[in-house]
């Protein structure tokens, strides 16, 4: 049995009309709005935002939100916003600020005590939240073209004493509202393109060959990775940033998440977490690394692999390994040895690499020698 399930509302628009719209359904709510003023800036809101103050029944804001949130900044956070819980929480930004408005969100039940470090890491770890009465919904405005929390059900938080990727996830953190809007993603900078872009593309092929798939999961992956394939580059390219390759990245990571909120992820993600945490390569790029050579590997397990072929548009695991990196070249080199990673490190990085849920979804079963052997060929 296949089944599709998409419980919030997801518009597609322009800046006007998302300002329209948005005010218009924020009126007279509690309003929390969690968004760096580089945002603000960058795209141009601060007029949305005066009106915001004005329209809401309370405004509070929340800003500073760091790259890859940590169970440390998660209990910062709780800290500084109001006690009282608002009726709406809107996230602007890229994953990393989605992730901590959800995260907020789960855990803002325990704002009532005296909260520690050791606290919020041992509710994330027991999901001791999902026990919590309180539920704040989530309104996503998504400024990356790539993660597709703004349709996904859960968040990632990362423990840097313990060396590990951290999930909040219940099926009321999936935002109920979210707003696409292509404009706001026009001032992101290559890397960020670049990483954002493959993290979607990493999203949708895991979809597509995760244990968890379906014949409807690979039916929404083949679109989004066609859109992706074909509109990264131009994205990408200097003359070439218009509305339409924009809007067309945007729907190939909305499709992205939409497929793998029904699978989660699988090998790439899971060997992608420590390079994260080690060497602080974007969550995208850690991804794509592994992601020609995982194809490799999985090949005769998948469904329908000349479906997925065919949306790639290649023939084989080595004609994506040299797409990739001729959408890479000139931005990153997608080698370990580029980012850092010495030989020496590959044992640690491996140990590393299985993280339950993920790398246990993945359609071939990896072993440390099997994880040991991709990082090696991609060393340099």
């Amino acid at each position: 049995m296949s089944r599709l399930y998409i419980p919030g509302e997801v518009y597609l628009l322009t800046a006007d009309e998302f300002y329209d719209d948005s005010l218009a359904w924020l009126k007279g709510k509690r309003v929390l709005l969690v968004m760096n003023s580089s945002h603000e800036e960058r795209i141009g809101l601060k007029g949305w935002v005066d009106a915001l103050r004005k329209t809401a029944l309370t405004y509070s804001r929340l800003e500073g939100i760091a790259s890859n949130p940590t169970v440390d900044d998660l209990l910062r956070n709780l800290h500084r916003v109001p006690q009282e819980a608002p009726d709406v929480i809107v996230a602007v930004g890229g994953g990393s600020s989605i992730d901590m408005a959800k995260a907020l969100a789960a855990l803002w039940y325990m704002k009532s005590q005296e909260l520690s470090r050791s606290q919020v890491l041992s509710c994330i770890a027991s999901k001791q939240y999902l026990a919590g009465e309180t539920r704040i919904p989530i309104c996503a405005v998504p400024t990356t073209a790539g993660t597709g929390s703004e349709v996904t059900k859960w968040a990632t938080i990362w423990d840097t004493q313990g060396r590990a990727k951290l999930s909040v996830e219940t099926p009321w953190l999936t935002p109920v509202r979210a707003y696409i809007v292509p404009e706001f993603t026009a001032t992101m900078p290559p890397r960020l393109i670049l990483a954002t872009g493959l993290d979607a593309l990493c999203h949708s092929v895991e979809a597509y060959w995760a244990k968890a798939s379906s014949p409807m999961v690979r039916e929404l992956s083949k679109p989004a990775i066609r859109l992706i394939v074909e509109y990264l580059p131009g994205v990408l390219a200097e003359d070439s940033r218009g509305y339409a390759n924009r809007e067309k990245m945007c729907l190939g990571s909305l499709f992205s998440g939409l497929a793998f909120s029904h699978t989660r992820t699988t090998a790439c993600h899971s060997i992608s977490y420590p390079l994260t945490m080690t060497y602080g390569i974007e969550h995208g790029l850690a991804c794509a690394l592994t992601l020609a050579g995982v194809l490799e590997i999985n090949a005769p397990a998948i469904e329908d692999p000349d479906g997925l072929y065919g949306a790639l548009g290649v023939r084989n695991p080595g004609e994506l390994q040299a797409w990739l990196d001729s959408v890479c070249d000139g931005i990153v080199k997608l080698r370990l040895r580029w980012f850092g990673v010495e030989e020496r490190d590959i044992p640690a990085l491996t140990e590393g690499s299985f993280t339950l849920g993920r790398m246990d979804n993945n359609p071939i079963p990896l072993g440390q020698g099997d994880v040991s052997a991709l990082l090696r060929r991609i060393l340099e």
